[in-house]
């Protein structure tokens, strides 16, 4: 009796937009040293705080659908110390809905880097809630909607492990009617018809959140907020409740109270012409900025300025998301052939060599002290300690 030969297992890899596809262009060793030994699950790299950030202004958004006639904005938010006895929060208590997705988090090993980082987080979720929820929150159909979808992994020179792959990640979702519904003073249904003049008829809006700054218009990340948005557009036009998608938005929460970090890349972008958001010649905004130093406060700047930076809109077309598609395929076949590598050559460090340029990276890695190639080191570095097996 002839036995069939046992096929290989088809394997089809899933990838997170943000903990994946994002995270790899990022650096590609801190993505694989993070994801450990299985390729590739989807843990990103700065996982606390987009979780974090996320999880808290669902919870919100949730409290202010069933309440916001009996606790309009702001909310307090009363955060507890760090593993102390809860505080007595009022049912708007921001801190209420922080504290309990970080508990979640802490069930999965996931924790803020330090004391600081934790008391900035829980500052700027509160300040995304009682700046944007006044506008954002009476604008959402849909919260927290994943979207899935497959494609195939372009050709490559080497035999990858698989010809498809899975997509994912999760977006708020907005309409013509909610958009439409809105008073002319909220700023996302002006910012949305300002991006898309002539926008008509029946169509979705989009919208995710970035706990980073707004990008410089050089930085790859710039770019990569594109193909994201477009991409998520893609996957979101796919499932059968959609209408067309006319237009994306990312939320830069970062923007709303600005650090050093955040006031450094401005003032960057305004010497460079590389930033597309400036304050006005010769306002109240742009004289704090041309004065500003490292450790001075931005409690100053304008809300409405913060807002405009915080808030970028990207218009959605047919030709502008194929593009995005084919980045974001070129960048799974990437992936796919540096799993191979190391299959081949049995050792991470010769498969997937860093080419991170980005210096905040870098500086909170945990790999740093052993990578061959940190951020602004040239060729040929040396790491102090013996590498990494």
């Amino acid at each position: 009796m002839e036995l069939e030969v046992k096929r290989p297992d088809h394997i089809v890899p899933s990838y997170s937009m943000t903990g994946d596809l994002l995270s790899y262009l990022r650096c590609r060793l801190q993505y694989r040293y993070h994801n450990g030994s299985a390729l590739p699950p989807s843990r990103p790299v700065q996982q606390w705080f987009g979780e974090f950030l996320h999880g808290t202004l669902e919870l919100a958004f949730r409290f202010w659908q069933d309440n916001h006639a009996d606790y309009p904005f702001p909310w307090p938010c009363t955060k507890r110390e760090w593993r102390s006895d809860p505080p007595n929060w009022e049912p708007n208590d921001i801190g209420n809905f922080a504290n309990t997705v970080e508990a979640a988090l802490q069930q999965q090993g996931k924790e803020a880097r330090s004391e600081d980082a934790r008391d900035s987080g829980y500052r700027r979720v509160a300040m995304a809630v009682n700046l944007l929820g006044p506008h954002l929150f009476p604008l959402i159909a849909s919260a927290e909607r994943k979207v899935i979808g497959t494609r195939a992994v372009p050709p490559s020179t080497v035999p990858l492990r698989c010809s498809n792959y899975e997509v994912h990640g999760v977006i708020d979702v907005l309409t013509h009617v909610t958009l439409g519904e809105a008073p002319d003073t909220n700023l996302i249904r002006e910012y949305v018809r300002d991006a898309c003049l002539g926008i008509s008829g029946q169509y979705e809006v989009i919208v995710d959140y970035k706990g980073s700054k707004r990008p410089n218009l050089s930085e790859p990340y710039w770019e990569q907020g594109d193909w994201q948005v477009q991409t998520y557009a893609w996957l979101r036009s796919r499932q059968p409740d959609a209408l067309p998608v006319a237009a994306g938005i990312l939320i830069y929460i970062n923007e709303l109270t600005p650090g050093d970090r955040e006031m450094q890349s401005l003032k960057r972008g305004i010497a460079n012409f590389d930033t597309d958001v400036l304050p006005e010649p010769d306002s109240a905004d742009a004289q704090l900025v041309r004065m500003w130093r490292p450790g001075n406060s931005t409690e100053q700047l304008s809300l409405e300025f913060r807002l405009r930076r915080a808030i970028r809109v990207i218009e959605i077309s047919e030709h502008s998301t194929q593009e995005a598609l084919s980045s974001f395929d070129d960048v799974v076949r990437r992936a796919e052939e540096d799993v191979v590598q190391e299959a081949y050559v049995g050792g991470i460090l010769q498969a997937w060599f860093p080419q991170c340029d980005d210096e905040d990276t870098c500086a909170a890695c945990d790999f740093r002290y052993f990578c061959p190639r940190p951020a602004g080191k040239a060729a040929g570095y040396q790491p102090d300690t013996p590498s990494a097996p």
